[in-house]
This record gives C-alpha cells, sequence and structure tokens, in this order.
C-alpha cells in the first residue's frame, strides 16, 4: 500500500491511519488464509504478454502436488510443477526444460503455509473497487514483482501479474473456476517424449 505522509496531530492520525492500516492488514490475512485453505482447484485462463503475445488455456492445483497449465492450441506448451521442479515442454518440438520451482512464484501457492511477506520482498495491499491487489517486490531482483489479484464476492484468486527484472510482463487471469476437484497424481506429469 503506497504510504502518505500527513501532517496530522495524533487523534486524526489514529482516525485515519490505524483503521486503513488494518485493513489492508485484514486483506493480506484473507488472502493468506484462501490460499492456506485451497486443495484442489481448476480454472480457464488467459495470458497476455507485453510483447503482445496471448493464449489460453486451463490450470490445475493440487495444494502439496503440484500445478499444471495445459496450453491450448495453436501455443504448442505444456507447463508443470511438481516436487522441486517446473517442467517447460514444447509438444511440436518434443522437448523438456527443467527451472526450480524455488526460483519461481509458484513456490508461494504450493508451500504448506503460505506467506505473502517475507525479509525478501516487499509487500503492498491495495483494496479497489472489490478487487484486493497484493503487491510483492523483490528486494534481491530490482525491478522485478508479483502482483495477486483477489475478487471479494466471491473471495478468491482471479489474476496474477509478473514483472520480471528487464521489464517484461506477464498477466494470467483466470476464470470460470471450480474447487475441491479430484485430481490424481498423474495430472502433474509431463510427456514422456521419445528418446532419439
Amino acid at each position: 500500500m503506497k504510504i502518505f505522509n500527513y501532517i496530522l496531530n495524533p487523534l486524526i492520525l489514529s482516525i485515519f491511519i490505524l483503521p486503513s492500516a488494518a485493513l489492508a492488514n485484514q486483506d493480506l490475512m484473507d488472502a493468506e488464509k484462501w490460499l492456506n485453505n485451497l486443495t484442489t482447484m481448476k480454472a480457464d485462463f488467459i495470458q497476455v504478454s507485453s510483447d503482445g503475445s496471448t493464449a489460453e488455456g486451463v490450470i490445475y492445483i493440487k495444494k502439496g502436488k503440484g500445478f499444471r497449465f495445459e496450453y491450448l492450441p495453436p501455443s504448442p506448451l505444456l507447463i508443470v510443477g511438481r516436487g522441486n521442479w517446473i517442467i517447460v515442454q514444447n509438444l511440436n518440438d518434443k522437448t523438456s526444460d527443467n527451472y526450480p520451482i524455488s526460483e519461481t512464484p509458484f513456490a508461494k501457492f504450493l508451500s504448506d503455509k503460505v506467506s505473502l511477506r517475507s525479509k525478501n520482498f516487499n509487500t503492498s495491499t491495495k483494496n479497489n473497487n472489490g478487487i484486493i491487489s497484493i503487491k510483492m517486490d523483490s528486494k534481491e531482483k530490482a525491478g522485478s514483482s508479483l502482483t495477486i489479484d483477489f475478487s471479494l464476492k466471491p473471495f478468491q484468486l482471479r489474476r496474477w501479474k509478473i514483472i520480471d527484472q528487464v521489464g517484461t510482463e506477464v498477466i494470467v487471469t483466470l476464470q470460470n473456476h471450480s474447487y475441491g476437484i479430484q485430481l490424481p497424481d498423474k495430472t502433474f506429469w509431463g510427456i514422456a517424449f521419445p528418446v532419439k
């Protein structure tokens, strides 16, 4: 939340500033509670990048197990995360690349105890027109940030925006959420391509 410096007496300060800070903290706690109570989720997604590219697909999340981004054609991508790794596969080229999950924002969603506050980033909160936006600015990677948006009615994850150190921006918007669905562990396996 953007901090404003007011030159006010302590009474007015307590009337205007303290309730605002309390509300921001409550919004943050509500978001953490929602993420911690999440078991399984399926949702349609639309992904928009700052280079103008767009993609659509379906995301599956199972707390403690992993996540799966199933892209719709013409995108050839399949992204699955489980354990300590994210696997990015190109189904056309039949290639796979592995990345440590700890180096991505997804580690926050899958941990047993989600916290949106850390010594490694600055967290700010904004509540506007029924949307809670929680922004985490990295202290280690200048210019990079993760913003997570939640709707209030119903309270659920609606969108996230990632900005990397060079300014590349990716926005993922979710819709048509389903919760508490059965997701077998194989949902979070990649495709086994034939060895060349």
